[in-house]
């Protein structure tokens, strides 16, 4: 396989279904290696006429590579851009991407139609925000980004409208910092002061309609329904309240302690996360993926379980859908995990385990209507002792290993690109940077 993209594309049907347990599996309508380091930047989007796009960092620069429907490549350009390390990839509005790092200086707008890069234009950008350390930016109130964070103990947020082209910078002298920023309608902030952290609410024409201060255990985790969510890091409970603080409800979590993130979408309602999984000298302990979904007025939905019997569980994308449908994807390790522990397994006895990438979707009733499951990974072990007792990898299967980024195409089809463990040339030998774009 030579230079830093090849064309090898993995034929598989169109896509079948298989009805299981009310459950709709849903195969690859392609896969299409490329050869990169995952370890670098590795982006999946649309473009504006529905063809997938994959951006990749390179030896030679940010590649741009259009797919056709069959999965082969259309066009592939070279754009010279070094990149840090730090950036971080936002998706924009008509098959735009913005890389981001530590400031704004020198974000940059990748435009998957023209196949070319651009600075953030000066109409967004005032001129003093362009240095500003940033704290984060998300998105907020439909096709806008938030960046936030602080500048000489005042706390700040930047709002770009990338459908106008429009920029405004909100200073809250106030605030000594902004830590988050929430709202599909309206803007919500968490900040801190010198009264301690605090919820600040504005309206739709940002005007600062009200504040309060948020108990040394909880934090701001979204707005359901123009409302502050509250998540209490010590019960694990969530708390639904007015904008002057007041708790409208209160949902007690007796359901599932092992809680690691929490979301809350369109529809107000409020997604939490986690598992119970270890594995260490300690021991190792099994576990699925678990998922809440609270409703709007604070009732438990569903706990929807992902996967079966796993360790080194990571949750690698969400996506709640305005109708309350949920798309989430993780990934497990499974088999006999036991022996990945130092020591633990009989000197020169093979052990064998798993690796896997999971999609859910999952409706507001708690039902799994289609899921997808990309090539597992196996690997096959055994103890070795030197100093210490240790697990060598005898054999293995090309497989995927790691989800590096989703995109969501409509309410029930996906874009994914993962890295490949286990990839072998012509030659027989392992091409370890290996990623796979695949449209599900």
């Amino acid at each position: 396989m030579s230079g830093d993209s090849f064309k090898l594309r993995l034929l598989l049907p169109a896509c079948f279904a298989v009805l299981l347990l009310g459950c709709v599996a849903t195969a690859a309508q392609w896969m299409a290696y490329v050869a990169v380091d995952p370890d670098n930047l590795n982006q999946v989007l649309l473009d504006a006429t529905g063809n997938v796009v994959h951006v990749s960092e390179q030896s030679d620069g940010l590649h741009i590579a259009t797919y056709d429907a069959d999965g082969m490549v259309v066009q592939e350009t070279t754009l010279a851009l070094a990149l840090t390390g730090t950036e971080r990839a936002l998706d924009l509005p008509g098959g735009q991407l913005l890389l981001v790092g530590d400031t704004l200086a020198g974000a940059m707008i990748v435009d998957a139609n023209l196949h070319q890069i651009t600075p953030l234009p000066g109409s967004m950008l005032p001129l003093e925000a362009q240095t500003r350390l940033l704290v984060d930016v998300v998105p907020v109130l439909g096709q806008k980004l938030a960046a936030f964070g602080a500048v000489n103990d005042e706390g700040w947020v930047l709002l770009m409208d990338f459908s106008t082209g429009a920029g405004e910078l909100l200073t809250l002298p106030s605030a000594t910092s902004v830590t988050g920023a929430y709202g599909y309608t309206a803007l919500m902030l968490e900040v801190e002061s010198a009264a301690g952290r605090e919820v600040v609410a504005f309206d739709e024409s940002l005007n600062e309609v009200s504040r309060f201060s948020l108990p040394a255990n909880e934090d701001l985790i979204g707005v359901s329904l123009n409302r502050p969510a509250l998540f209490n890091r010590s019960n694990q409970n969530v708390r639904v309240t007015d904008l002057a603080g007041n708790t409208q409800w209160e949902f007690e979590n007796t359901e599932y302690e092992f809680i690691e993130g929490q979301s809350v979408g369109p529809d107000g309602s409020i997604l939490l996360w986690g598992d119970n999984a270890s594995l260490n000298l300690l021991g190792v302990k099994l576990d699925s993926a678990h998922f809440l979904m609270i409703s709007a007025d604070g009732l438990l939905q569903y706990h929807h379980l992902g996967g079966k019997d796993m360790v080194n569980i990571r949750y690698t994308h969400r996506k709640q859908f305005a109708n309350g449908l949920l798309q989430v994807s993780y990934q497990g390790m499974t088999g006999q995990v036991s022996g990945l522990v130092v020591g633990s397994s009989s000197l020169g006895v093979p052990f064998t385990v798993t690796r896997q990438v999971f999609h859910d979707f999952v409706t507001p009733m708690g039902t799994k209507t289609r899921f997808m499951k990309e090539p597992k990974r196996v690997e096959t072990y055994t103890q070795q002792c030197d100093f210490l007792c240790l697990p060598i990898l005898m054999s293995q299967s090309e497989g995927h290993c790691d989800s590096l980024d989703v995109f969501n195409v409509g309410t029930d089809s996906l874009i994914s690109v993962s890295q490949v463990c286990g990839a072998t040339g012509e030659t027989g030998l392992l091409l370890p940077n290996t990623v796979k774009v695949s449209l599900y």
